[in-house]
Parts: structure tokens; sequence; C-alpha cells
């Protein structure tokens, strides 16, 4: 490991860890303004639920120039939890500080759960915690269930979900929540698969759907934890979210490939419900308010529809190409069935592709195309209730089911 001033050596952070039955890791940037909330309910829900266990905390911080390492090594002077910060030389991205957590955990001689939790939350409680790590211990992959805005998450309903509910006939409400508990088991098949070096994705904002398919692929146990509410750094999906889009979207098309002979040989009759577990009564909060745009999202769409004209002619059916562009006349965007029908087509192009860059333009023009559908969202849902825009998103997860058999013969019989 390199040392640098704020961070800790490779031998230190192993001295603090080599011995921890539960380790929690916190891959963070520029979180000065939150990780101390963070590291405390983290430290607290250690102390207080597991006080026969060793217990430490690794933050893996990506070069934070808000002063977040500064933070952290003020707090562990404090906090009755050893913990060793190191820094991410691995990847630009959360990917990265997840797999360097991964390696470093994966050194303990004893370890039973690693837990992960973002940087940014401003709900997490100690009961998180004990959660996460109960469902590691007790099912091999816990990941989270908590109410969110209807307009937050909408990488997570409109792409992530769908899709690996389509796969492995599992409905995981939130699989690339990012706060999750992995038994031992699961962290040694994380760091000894070769998958990491196969997409760049991985190494970013594609490391939660890795650690998800990873599990389901492997036949690890799934349950739900109840978390209550999340609050974070919400983004307006309309702007901002470009890259993670990409990274998330190119990560769960790379797995649906190379995971194929895991998920394509799974007889699905009916859509599973996961585990739940709820152990605690987590304070009540109103998820924090999603600010969209409506306006911009149309505009990216129809945009989208203008720029990529001529490219969206060798990816799409004529079919499909004809119900995009019927949008031109009248201002909608993307049906729930249409949405699904792009996200097929584009796969079956995906996986025909070789050059990465090539694949990165392909994602890249269906993020305008994903603007219209969040487009037709908003106008479903605007005045509707969050249980009520929930099942919108029920709605969408089954067109994608239907289409399962069409996913099938593209991984089986498609030209890899």
């Amino acid at each position: 490991m390199i040392e640098i001033k704020e961070y800790d050596s490779f031998k230190k952070a192993l001295s603090i860890i080599s011995s921890s039955e539960i380790i929690v890791g916190i891959p963070s940037r520029n979180s000065a303004h939150t990780i101390g909330y963070v590291l405390k309910n983290v430290t607290d829900g250690l102390t207080k639920y597991f006080r026969g266990k060793k217990a430490s905390i690794i933050v893996c911080d990506g070069f934070s120039r808000d002063g977040t390492a500064e933070v952290v090594n003020v707090f562990r002077k404090h906090l009755p939890v050893p913990i060793t910060i190191v820094p991410n030389v691995k990847s630009s991205g959360k990917g990265g500080a997840v797999r360097t957590i991964i390696e470093n955990a994966s050194e303990s001689r004893n370890l039973e759960a690693l837990v992960l939790v973002d940087s940014d939350l401003r709900s997490i409680t100690p009961e998180w915690i004990s959660l996460l790590t109960y469902g590691a211990m007790k099912c091999g992959f816990a990941a989270p269930y908590y109410r969110r805005h209807k307009y937050d998450g909408t990488i997570t309903n409109f792409i992530a979900r769908p899709l690996t509910t389509m796969a492995y006939g599992i409905d995981l409400n939130q699989p690339i929540g990012g706060d999750f508990g992995l038994s031992s088991r699961l962290v040694r098949i994380l760091k000894e698969t070769g998958f990491w070096k196969f997409n760049p994705w991985v190494m970013l904002f594609g490391i939660d759907a890795f650690i998800t398919h990873t599990a389901l692929a492997n036949n690890i146990s799934v349950c739900e934890v109840d978390l209550g509410v999340k609050i974070h750094e919400p983004k307006d999906p309309a702007s901002g979210l470009k890259n993670m889009f990409v990274e998330v979207l190119g990560t769960i098309f790379h797995l649906l490939i190379k995971y194929r002979k895991s998920w394509s040989v799974k007889v699905i009759r009916e859509i599973k419900e996961p585990l739940k577990i709820k152990k605690y009564k987590i304070p009540t909060m109103h998820p924090w308010e999603v600010i969209v745009s409506k306006d911009k999202a149309y505009e990216e769409f129809n945009h989208g529809l203008s720029e990529y004209r001529e490219y969206y002619g060798k990816i799409f059916s004529r079919r499909t190409l004809s119900m995009l562009y019927s949008n031109i006349t009248v201002k909608r965007g993307l049906s729930r069935s249409l949405w699904a029908k792009v996200v097929y087509e584009a796969f079956t192009k995906y996986f025909k592709t070789d050059n990465i860059g090539e694949k990165e333009r392909l994602l890249s023009s269906l993020f305008s195309l994903w603007q219209g559908r969040l487009y037709s969202y908003y106008n479903e849902t605007w005045g509707l209730s969050l249980e009520e825009a929930l099942k919108e998103v029920t709605m969408q997860i089954k067109e994608f089911i239907r289409l399962r058999n069409k996913f099938l013969a593209a991984v089986n019989y498609g030209h890899f």
C-alpha cells in the first residue's frame, strides 16, 4: 500500500483488521460533512450489538480534497472501535475503494461478516450495522430495504431492479443500494473472481451491481434488511447521472453475459420475494424530496432522438424505431413496454460489440432514451403517493419479465 501522510500503510491497516470478526467498510470521497456522523453510528452499532466480537472499520478514501481523511483521523482518536484509513489507488471511483476494502478484509483470519455502508448517509442508525451483520451471517448476502422518495433511485427502478429480477427471478428492491452485508464466503468469492478485469465500470459505480449479481450467480442466500428511510445526497435524475447510468447498465449487461450459465438455466415460474429481516423499530423519517426537471428530461430525450437518429437505426428494429420517433410529433416519452424493448435490443447489440469504446457509445446513447422513460414516469406519478408510484415500478419490472425468453435466446444463441 502506498504510504501517504493522511493514510495508513498496509502493514498498519493489517495490524488493525487481522483478527477482526466483523469489519465495516466505508468507501469515501469528499464526504467531510457526513463521514463523522457515519463513523459515530457505525461504532455505536458495533459496541451496542457486538460486544463479544472483535470489530474494526476500514475507510477507503479517494484522495478527497475537502478534508475527509483529516476528519476520519480526528474521529478515530475518540471512538472505541479501531479504525484504519487507506487510499483508493485502484480507480477514480467507488469500485476501486470497495475492492480495496474487500482485499483488506479478506486478510482477517477470523472474518464472519463484512458490512459496507456509504459515507454520505444522513439516516444511518446503529441498528443498520446490527441488521446488515445479522443478515450476512444468517444468509450470506444482506441487501437493504428502505423507503426513498419516488424520484430517488431511478437507475435502480428502471435498470438494475428490472434486469436483476428478470434474470434471477428474485425481486430485490435495492440491488445497487450500496449498504450491504457480506459473509466471509462471499468476500472470498469476490476477491478471487477474475471478472474484475473484464469490465472497467466495475471499478466505478458498477460495483454494487457486481456484488449483487456475483452473490446471486454463486447461489448465495439473499435477504433484505429493513433499514427504514435512506437519506443521502440525492441528485436530479435529469442531470448529473449520466456516468452512473453508463457504468451501472454497462456492468449489468456485462454480468448477464459473464454469468449466463448461472441465470439462463433457471426456470422461473414465479417471482420470489427475498427473506425480509426486521428486528428493530427504525426511527420514522420522511425521505428527502428529489426535485426533478421534467422539461430537462424531455429535452434530453428529444435531443437524443435527433443526435443519434442514424446510430439508432443500427441498434433497434424498424418497429421499435417507428415507436421511438412517433414521439417527435406528440410530446410524450417512452412507455413501460417500449423501454423494456429498447433495453433488450440494446443488450443484443452490446454483446455482439467487442470494442469497449463502441460499447460505451451505445450505453451513452441509451441515456437519452432513459430520460424519455423518466419523463413518462414523472407524468404518470406526479400527484401520486410513494406507494402508488411504486406500483408503476412493479409494472415496469413485469415488462422486462415478459421479455425473459428473448434475453435467454440472446445469451444462449448469440455470438460472444
